[in-house]
């Protein structure tokens, strides 16, 4: 089973330097042309899929579905526990303003970041299950026939399915950066009773021909 795995364009809270968690942000039309990019760079790969899923967050709906259009291919099912992670009281806020608001947030350790449990948000063993449950049902469904399927969510929830999918034991920490409509393909075999991945290839936007995703006139900015 391939999986590829691709964030959504850039939303308007992105555009705003706004943590979003599960807000739902459209997005800004600079995101419309990355998702374009993407689907154009995809296709001309020959990078076909059998199935495709996405959050149901309208900023991964719509690239999904631009990325679909794009490549001709299946267009997306809506997997609803593929929503970023819940941040709670910090959702909105740019990064000065939590800072302001929730000094303590400046204090955490590098462990303790992907738990937004004590802003109301999800605790890291929340997201840890909701992720998994989502990894089982693909390969539930798409291991047997070695299926290629997208998979289009956001940079918190695509960072917990990349270790879950790549690292036994799975640790808390790893750094991996998911700009925005960053594709990565991951390829699963049974490595000695386990099925879990490798990182083929990890793609972002810049490296698709036109560095700022706008291919009306593939100029920096």
């Amino acid at each position: 089973m391939d999986l590829l795995l691709v964030r959504h364009g850039e939303s308007e809270g992105n555009a705003q330097g706004r943590l979003q968690g599960a807000i739902d942000s459209p997005l800004s039309a600079h995101g419309r042309s990355q998702a374009t990019l993407a689907g154009d760079w995809l296709r001309s790969r020959g990078l076909r899929w059998e199935a495709a899923y996405c959050s149901p967050l309208a900023r991964a709906h719509e690239t999904a579905r631009i990325i679909a259009e794009r490549s001709g291919y299946p267009g997306p099912e809506v997997e609803p526990a593929l929503h970023e992670v819940k941040a709670g009281a910090l959702e909105g806020l740019t990064r000065q303003e939590m800072l302001e608001r929730y000094p303590q947030f400046a204090s955490k350790t590098i462990t303790d970041l992907g738990d937004f449990s004590d802003a109301g948000g999800e605790s890291y063993a929340e997201i840890q299950a909701r992720v998994g449950g989502v990894l089982e049902r693909l390969v539930a469904r798409h291991r047997e026939a070695a299926d290629r399927i997208l998979v289009v969510a956001h940079g918190g929830v695509n960072f917990q399915l990349t270790k879950l999918a790549i690292c036994v034991p799975v640790p808390r920490v790893c750094i991996l950066s998911w700009g925005n409509c960053t594709v990565s393909l991951l390829r699963f075999r049974d490595r000695r009773g386990h099925y879990m991945a490798e990182i083929v290839w990890h793609v972002p936007v810049e490296l698709m021909g036109a560095e700022t995703g706008d291919v009306s006139t593939g100029l920096f900015r």
